[in-house]
Parts: structure tokens; C-alpha cells; sequence
């Protein structure tokens, strides 16, 4: 048996989160929805992966699965959007019945096919690039059978249901699980870290003097390379991804993810910030999730709760639509950039490679590739000086920008 991680058209309503990656790359705590998928499996099965077509050019280099190629042999299928609990997951890949559509609340989240219906998959997927949406998988004719049982699945419809799972339980979740299997110290007790024993460090982790770190509510892991600087407050559970920097006078709140080579400062709370983040100078960002080089300068803040208290409304595309919380903050895609002082409203989208200045609040949503003064008309960004600025960027991180991503980039401006 295989399994194939998917992406069907639910992509959309994640935007910005899904503009440059699959749904299955999305972080959600310690680990992205697909690295999730292959701790749980522990290696015993081959896994590839599905995605838009826009996508697997680029894709194929960063990652070592097979990409939109089909094999013939029974086929265990996982919604990317899916975060699976281990209970569920368990019983998919033991259970194997034949030809089942699995179901949770009324979303596709699973299908297991025989090899006779192979040919229909990669006919979808090889030949005419499609997704795999409702339509393909009720043409199978397969038995329906739901998942409901398993409480512990939840389904990512918009960017705000990340929030969400890290806030009512699911980085805790993520955290426990990720420390499975891997060789990370415990902490020595010191004077001014509580409850030591769920503080967790790996190889090269610098923790100054003067650093306090509070465990009390949940695990706090910091891995390789990274560095904790003096005079910064830490409440778990909170994940610190490899060479990052936290800086001197930092306060970070959980449930809080900061991804790898990030670097941050100020007052970060409830928030996800994926990887490669530059906010190095005071400002909020809370509840929030902020993608990979996105630059937030000195003293940017994020709202995230409104004067009234009252819930919270985002515009995803044509939608706009009631999240149900009543604390949320800026939602901002990869290279996007704040100047000092910027000022972002309580449920805030931003797109990719959008610029932000000027005194005032900002609109409340703004598109990808664009220049935006506030209380001013959004101007089109010229996108060869937004390659090269991100090209500068990926560089000083000791990234050089290939050709398929340069031309991913490009060609969502055509």
C-alpha cells in the first residue's frame, strides 16, 4: 500500500497561507500538516504528494516524495487540509477497506482505493493536472463510510482555524507528539524557570542569564542553534524552531510557534510565525500567523481584538465571513513587508509581497503585489523589483532564489 497526501480545491479559502505552497506545507505547531502525517506512520509506508500543477515544478525541489506521479498499487489517499489525531489515522491505515470515501462532518478527509482504480487517479492527476475535488472521487463509486467517531480530527477550511487548534489544545497536542523519538535535554532547574521538567532543549541552544521561561500551562522546546538573549519572558506552550533569535527583552505568550530561522523581539502572543520571520525591534503581533520572509518593522502592531468585543469578520475572496473568535489579528503572506509604525487592523489579510507604510490604520484586506501608503489607494507592485528585493532577502538567509521559483512568482501576476 501507498499513500498519497491531496490537495483539493479548499486550497483557495486558505489564501494567503496556500499562494506559494500546498496545503500540506502549512505549519500548524511543530510541524507542517505533512510532517505530522510522516511522524505518525514512522517511515513504514512510501508517501507521495499531490498538488496544483503551478506548484510542482518548484516543489520537486524541495522536497524528496514523489510529486503528482501515480503508481499502480492500492492507495491509502489524505486530505491535505486533514490534521489527522493518531486514533484516526491508526485505524485508516489498518483498517484498509476496499474502495471506502471517508467522511468527517460532511468533508472528504480520506479515500482507500485497489489498484484496478489506479488508472483513473493518475489519468486525473498526470494527464490533466486536476484536483481531486467531490466530482472525481464520487465518479469512483466507492462505499462512504465517516470518521466522525475520532474527535481529535480537525478540517483547515480558513487561515484563522490554525489559530484557532493552537489555542484550545492542539500546539500542546503538537508538542507532546513531536518530542516522541527525539533526543532532546531536559533543562536544569533554575531559580527563574517553572515547572524545568517540560522545558526542553537540543544540541547548541544558547539560554542567557536572566532569561525566564514559564512552563506551567505547557512544554517549551527550543532546537538546534538557537538563541535566547538576556531579559526575555517565555509562557509554553511554545515551539522555537533551529537557528532563530530571540532577542534581548522579547515576550512571548503561548500557544506560540516561531519557526526556524526567524528572529524576534517585542511582544509576540498566540500567534504562528512559519519560518524565516524578521521582526526584530518592539511591536505586537498577536493571534496572528505571518508566513516565511515577511519583514515587520519597528513598532508594527496587529489588533486583534475590537473595541465592542464582538466576533470577528475576515474577507477571504468574494467571502466575508463570521470566524466565530473574538480575538484575531493579521493574517499577512510570504514577503510582505511593514514599515515602522504600521498599524494593522483587528482581522487583517494581507497577500504576498504586498508593501505597507505610512501613519494611519491599513485597509483591512490587502492584495498580493501591491503598494500601499495608508488612507491611500492601493498601487500595483512592479514585480521585477519585487523579485529582486526578495532575491536580497533569501540571499542574506543563504537562499538562493532558483529559476522555478522565480518563476512560480511571476507567473500570479499573469
Amino acid at each position: 500500500m501507498k499513500i498519497l497526501v491531496y490537495e483539493d480545491p479548499g486550497f483557495k479559502d486558505l489564501f494567503p497561507l496556500t499562494t506559494l505552497r500546498p496545503v500540506w506545507d502549512i505549519r500548524i505547531g511543530a510541524n507542517t500538516i505533512l510532517q505530522r502525517i510522516e511522524s505518525m506512520i514512522e517511515n513504514k509506508y512510501d508517501t507521495a504528494l499531490h498538488c496544483r500543477n503551478s506548484l510542482s515544478e518548484y516543489l520537486k525541489e524541495v522536497h524528496t516524495n514523489k510529486i503528482n506521479e501515480i503508481v499502480k498499487d492500492d492507495i491509502l489517499l489524505l486530505n491535505g487540509r486533514v490534521i489527522f489525531s493518531e486514533e484516526a489515522l491508526k485505524y485508516l491505515l489498518s483498517k484498509k477497506e476496499k474502495n471506502t470515501l471517508y467522511y468527517f462532518n460532511n468533508e472528504i478527509t480520506a479515500a482507500f482505493i485497489t489498484k484496478d482504480k489506479t488508472g483513473s487517479l493518475k489519468e486525473r492527476v498526470e494527464k490533466n493536472n486536476y484536483l481531486l475535488d467531490r466530482d472525481f472521487f464520487d465518479s469512483l463509486k466507492l462505499r462512504k463510510s465517516d470518521l466522525n467517531k475520532y474527535s481529535g480530527i480537525k478540517i483547515i477550511q480558513f487561515p484563522w482555524d490554525i489559530i484557532n487548534y493552537i489555542l484550545h489544545g492542539g500546539l500542546n497536542e503538537d508538542v507532546e507528539f513531536y518530542l516522541r523519538g527525539r533526543k532532546l535535554s531536559k533543562v536544569k532547574d533554575r531559580d527563574n524557570f517553572i515547572n524545568h521538567k517540560k522545558i526542553f532543549i537540543s544540541k547548541k541552544v544558547n539560554v542567557f542569564p536572566q532569561v525566564v521561561l514559564d512552563a506551567s500551562e505547557g512544554s517549551i522546546i527550543f532546537e538546534e542553534n538557537t538563541t535566547i538573549e538576556p531579559f526575555t519572558f517565555i509562557k509554553g506552550p511554545v515551539y522555537i524552531g533551529k537557528n532563530c533569535l530571540i532577542k534581548s527583552g522579547t515576550r512571548i505568550y503561548g500557544p506560540c510557534v516561531i519557526g526556524e530561522w526567524s528572529k524576534v523581539a517585542g511582544e509576540i502572543a498566540e500567534s504562528v510565525l512559519h519560518s524565516y520571520v524578521n521582526k526584530q525591534h518592539d511591536g505586537f503581533v498577536g493571534h496572528s500567523y505571518i508566513c516565511p520572509f515577511v519583514n515587520l518593522g519597528a513598532d508594527t502592531v496587529t489588533s486583534d481584538l475590537k473595541n465592542n468585543y464582538s466576533e470577528i469578520r475576515m474577507k477571504i475572496g468574494d467571502k466575508n465571513i463570521n470566524t466565530g473568535m473574538q480575538l484575531l489579528g493579521s493574517i499577512i503572506g510570504d514577503h510582505s513587508k511593514t514599515s515602522i509604525n504600521t498599524m494593522l487592523n483587528t482581522g487583517s489579510i494581507v497577500g504576498i509581497f504586498a508593501n505597507l507604510f505610512g501613519g494611519g490604520f491599513q485597509s483591512k484586506h490587502i492584495d498580493s503585489f501591491s503598494w500601499n501608503e495608508a488612507g491611500e489607494e492601493s498601487k500595483k507592485l512592479d514585480i521585477d523589483k519585487a523579485v529582486e528585493t526578495a532575491r536580497i532577502v533569501m540571499n542574506r538567509r543563504g537562499i538562493k532564489m532558483s529559476n522555478a521559483y522565480e518563476r512560480l512568482i511571476r507567473n500570479l501576476t499573469k
